[in-house]
């Protein structure tokens, strides 16, 4: 069976983040709400393999993925805001950068993340 959306962890958390990078160049923001936004990104977080996460960051994983569908498809219904929107893609960075070093890959943030 082929995934519509995506299945993995840090892929995943990728196509999520390649959102925002579409967003960031085309201005929406400033023609729809973040909840479309999250609607789009969030999709990519159903099949977010948490189990496979570093143990110690599993329950922040499903936090985040909870939240962002919340956010997305309404469940129940929460306007997101510009805050939320910057939440939710330091908090995918910074759960990719903790991946890394749980793997003992040297990481380090980005002063032009």
């Amino acid at each position: 069976m082929k995934s519509e959306f995506g299945k993995g962890l840090c892929y995943c958390l990728g196509l999520f983040l390649s959102h925002a990078e579409r967003n960031r160049h085309s201005g929406l923001e400033k023609y729809v709400g973040f909840e479309l936004w999250f609607n789009a990104a969030s999709d990519h977080l159903f099949d977010l393999q948490i189990d496979s996460a570093p143990k110690h960051l599993r329950k922040r994983m499903d936090r985040f993925r909870t939240k962002c569908i919340i956010f997305g498809h309404g469940f129940p219904k929460k306007t997101a805001t510009l805050n939320d929107f910057a939440w939710a893609i330091q908090e995918a960075k910074d759960l990719l950068r903790l991946i890394d070093k749980a793997n003992k890959v040297p990481t380090e943030k980005g002063d032009y993340e």
